[in-house]
């Protein structure tokens, strides 16, 4: 017996994709496709058996997969145990960013194709992890500095994105640059798109990847505003 209804376990499968999102985030993910009061009963109901949790931080609402939610759809993606406070306002800009992606190529009419960082960081442990592996805390925190934020899909070519709020160290820069270069040379992307939390960091970046040898058509570079701003106006 289903414990949800399409709609429902439709709602349960975008809040697992991202492991952690709002619940405005979600209501305008789904929007056109699930209405608002839809998702508000949903939630409830993913409340109650337990598949979700939610906390209020601030005057947002944020939603949260539980083991259990990730059990009942059968998925192949991580256990979902708690919040990581240190990185969770990284997580939430990471879901604008992608949710202003979507309304731009909306606006456009066209498709809009993503692979999130729980989605990459789950294929990335099942490819590299060895069970003990999995329980080497050090070994699971190094993972950020070796997949993207998350992967767009765009007419045909797979576009590695970062979203950077803060300044990194010149090692983790000079790494990960060249990390990006050899990627893309080998095909696995097209291109890296840096979206930056200010013109100085967007600067750092330049100067790191001109270190490394990525050249223009290689790089792409936002600023997070500017792209949140443009989406307010599709």
């Amino acid at each position: 017996m289903n414990l949800l209804a399409e709609k429902q376990e439709e709602v349960l499968q975008v809040i697992n994709r991202f492991g952690v999102i709002t619940t405005t985030q979600l209501s305008a993910f789904l929007k056109g496709n699930i209405s608002h009061v839809t998702v508000y009963h949903t939630k409830r109901k993913l409340l109650s058996l337990g598949f979700i949790t939610e906390e209020k931080i601030g005057y947002q609402l944020i939603l949260a997969m539980r083991p259990s939610g990730v059990e009942y759809l059968g998925s192949s993606l991580t256990r979902f145990t708690k919040f990581n406070y240190s990185t969770l306002n990284h997580q939430l800009i990471m879901n604008d960013c992608l949710l202003a992606l979507k309304s731009i190529a909306e606006s456009k009419v066209q498709p809009f194709e993503f692979i999130t960082e729980r989605e990459l960081r789950t294929k990335y442990i099942d490819q590299n992890f060895s069970k003990s592996d999995r329980r080497n805390t050090t070994l699971l925190k190094k993972i950020a500095d070796r997949i993207p934020d998350f992967i767009l899909l765009e007419n045909g070519e797979r576009i590695a994105c970062e979203v950077e709020l803060t300044r990194k160290s010149s090692t983790r820069y000079i790494e990960k640059m060249n990390r990006y270069r050899n990627e893309i040379l080998n095909g696995q992307y097209n291109q890296v798109r840096y979206l930056c939390e200010s013109e100085s960091i967007r600067d750092t970046v330049i100067s790191y990847a001109q270190q490394a040898g990525i050249v223009s058509n290689m790089l792409q570079l936002e600023l997070i505003r500017r792209l949140l701003q443009f989406a307010e106006k599709q």
